[in-house]
């Protein structure tokens, strides 16, 4: 496994957690884990699902959540109420080899007509497991659940509820995702729409351990303002708390730099914020071994 050296303060964690059963890819305990942003490895949402959604990320009641964060201190909420909250999905699947040609061709129409046509949309990501041929990650935001709610409405979602009705998926890998609303701590600013760029991407959840949860939010917030902030190969750091989930935690980022941006997640793992984290994995947090993925974008 890449990163071993990285990684290892993490695999006495790990070893005292079952493996999860993910679709193609792997389950790993990094010290990256939540400097890395959570993946849908294995996300068997609970939110609800429809065969008969024209939305590439399927047809779910996206105003739906199941936290109730009342307890908590502010400073430790995530945000989930505004209107331009940015609302975030994480979807993960695998096609079968000989669909990969159809997948590629509707996808990209997909993700140019969303960012084109669509006001509320603001992201729109797609990236292939680096170890894996033929998993996908796709990680879309837009300005509250009621851009999703539109984007789910749009001529051009058609195609893709055709296209995932012609068992195009292998087995055990049909889709799965996660939904959440982006924690920030800038109130003022307002969600900027986001290109399609190259990036080395990661994709992470974890499952906090209640108990962790203030630390766990104090030490995340750090990882990502140093990220974020400090880091100029960095492109991208966001997290939020699953929707159908509480204290699951998801995440997405992305790196520039050399060999398709992997130099920049490199970088990432020897900041001052990232040993910070690495402290924090070794007091046994979470309930279940994180799960991470690594992709291109293409």
């Amino acid at each position: 496994m890449m990163f071993i050296a990285l990684f290892s303060s993490l695999l006495a964690v790990s070893e005292a957690f079952s493996i999860m059963s993910v679709l193609p890819s792997r389950t790993i305990m990094p010290s990256h884990t939540s400097t890395s942003l959570l993946s849908t490895a294995k996300i068997t949402s609970t939110a609800a699902t429809s065969s008969g959604s024209n939305s590439l990320c399927m047809s779910v009641n996206a105003n739906t959540n199941t936290n109730t964060n009342a307890n908590l201190s502010p400073q430790s909420q995530i945000k989930q109420t505004s209107t331009k909250t940015v609302y975030a999905v994480n979807l993960k699947f695998s096609i079968k080899p000989e669909r990969r040609e159809d997948f590629f061709s509707l996808i990209k129409d997909n993700q140019k007509k969303t960012l084109d046509l669509e006001p509320a949309a603001l992201q729109y990501v797609v990236g292939e497991d680096t170890e894996t041929p033929n998993t996908f990650y796709i990680h879309e935001e837009f300005i509250g659940a009621e851009g999703f709610d539109a984007h789910r409405t749009m001529p051009h979602n058609a195609n893709w509820a055709k296209f995932k009705d012609s068992n195009p998926f292998c087995e055990g890998g049909e889709p799965t995702l996660d939904f959440y609303y982006e924690y920030s701590s800038d109130t003022l600013s307002s969600p900027e729409k986001i290109p399609i760029r190259p990036a080395f991407g990661v994709h992470v959840e974890l499952y906090v351990k209640p108990d962790f949860r203030e630390e766990f939010l104090t030490v995340i917030e750090n990882n990502q303002k140093g990220s974020n902030g400090e880091e100029p190969l960095c492109l991208q750091y966001v997290f939020g708390e699953s929707t159908s989930e509480e204290n699951k935690f998801v995440f997405h980022e992305e790196y520039d730099g050399a060999d398709g941006g992997k130099e920049g997640f490199d970088a990432h793992t020897q900041t001052k914020h990232f040993v910070k984290w690495e402290e924090f994995v070794e007091k046994d947090p979470f309930t279940k071994a994180p799960v991470v993925n690594f992709f291109r974008t293409i």
